[in-house]
């Protein structure tokens, strides 16, 4: 008995072929797109994080450290270098999409953002211990001469405006403006470079 070729097992196969080809081509073209998207993504971050690193090391190097030395008011109040290191979590993602040159400068601009991040921590955690020790002696004074001395309320007052008179620095060693000086030599600025136009690229 003769069957059509509709019907014939050569047309169920490539119909079967024909639907699982384009099955597979559907599937990898939302598994690229996917990828594409998280690349997109993965940049858009480097790229905001880049420029807030960029934008806090600059404020370090104009109003933190003058002359060699550290100015304790801006250093204690600037923003952290930044709070979680987004290079490490998304290197992985650029590589191969841009330039071996442009990785490795990137990849030298998150360390020694890192370093210049741990030597401000590190310089911010001493000149907070500085302000609660002053805080400390301030409060003693004043505990001792109403308690222990039992001063009247004006020489009390007295003490208060001394100690808001008197502007005593935070003695931070001269060891860590020189490493925090020496470190911020090593920074250079990546947004106007090749290796950023790189980055940039790969967002479009």
């Amino acid at each position: 008995m003769n069957t059509s070729f509709w019907e014939s097992n050569l047309f169920q196969t490539l119909v079967l072929i024909v639907t699982i080809g384009a099955t597979i081509g559907i599937a990898l073209w939302q598994f690229y797109a996917h990828k594409r998207k998280e690349l997109r993504n993965a940049v858009s971050i480097l790229l905001l994080q880049i420029n807030d690193i960029e934008k806090n090391i600059e404020y370090i190097l104009s109003e933190g450290l003058i002359n060699g030395c550290i100015q304790e008011v801006p250093i204690h109040y600037s923003t952290i270098i930044f709070e979680e290191n987004q290079w490490n979590k998304y290197a992985h993602s650029v590589v191969g999409h841009i330039s071996q040159e442009a990785f490795e400068k990137i990849d030298t601009f998150f360390k020694v953002a890192q370093r210049i991040r741990e030597q401000q921590i590190y310089i911010k955690q001493k000149i907070q211990l500085s302000t609660e020790n002053k805080a400390y002696y301030y409060y003693s004074a004043v505990y001792n001469q109403i308690v222990i001395t039992g001063q009247p309320l004006q020489n009390i007052q007295s003490i208060v405006d001394r100690f808001n008179e008197s502007i005593v620095p935070s003695y931070i060693q001269k060891e860590l403006a020189l490493g925090l000086e020496k470190t911020l030599k090593q920074y250079h600025k990546l947004s106007d470079g090749i290796a950023y136009t790189e980055l940039v690229k790969l967002k479009q």
